[in-house]
């Protein structure tokens, strides 16, 4: 009888030291997972803006000039990059979205468009190691940039 009972408190405590580490892991990949997704999220934003701010209102007006007449204004491309954003990321996380000097009502070629998203992570221990970027909040910062050749 005095056997049994040394085997289930030998089961409890070997619980208490893998159940921390267990939970750790289990939480860090939930962490990654949401990184993975919100930097997708961002990069597909970026894409997204970028192509509709690439693509020419009218295909029979002056092929090669690219003005703000000729392509989308920078208003529907911030609704564009707005709606593509994923019901996960917060509008106040974003850090920096690049709108001046994309190309966007010039007459360049190009169009490019940058942002910048802090991302919260839940699991305090690998926060504390890779999230202090000058914040105290254990966030770190995903990055996304995209250019398109105008049509």
């Amino acid at each position: 009888m005095n056997k049994r009972r040394n085997i289930k408190g030998q089961a409890v405590v070997e619980l208490s030291l893998v159940l921390p580490i267990f939970l750790l892991v289990v939480i860090g990949i939930f962490d990654f997972g949401r990184a993975l997704h919100c930097w997708s999220s961002l990069n597909h934003q970026c894409v997204q803006a970028a192509r509709a701010a690439s693509k020419r209102s009218n295909q029979l007006i002056a092929r090669n000039l690219f003005l703000s007449t000729t392509h989308t204004s920078l208003a529907n491309v911030k609704k564009v990059f707005w709606e593509s954003r994923s019901p996960i990321m917060s509008e106040n996380d974003y850090d920096s979205i690049n709108w001046e000097n994309t190309g966007i009502g010039t007459n360049t070629d190009t169009v490019t468009i940058s942002a910048s998203f802090n991302l919260t992570l839940m699991t305090p221990f690998i926060a504390s190691m890779i999230g202090n970027n000058g914040s105290n909040n254990g966030a770190i910062k995903l990055s996304a940039s995209a250019t398109e050749k105008k049509e």
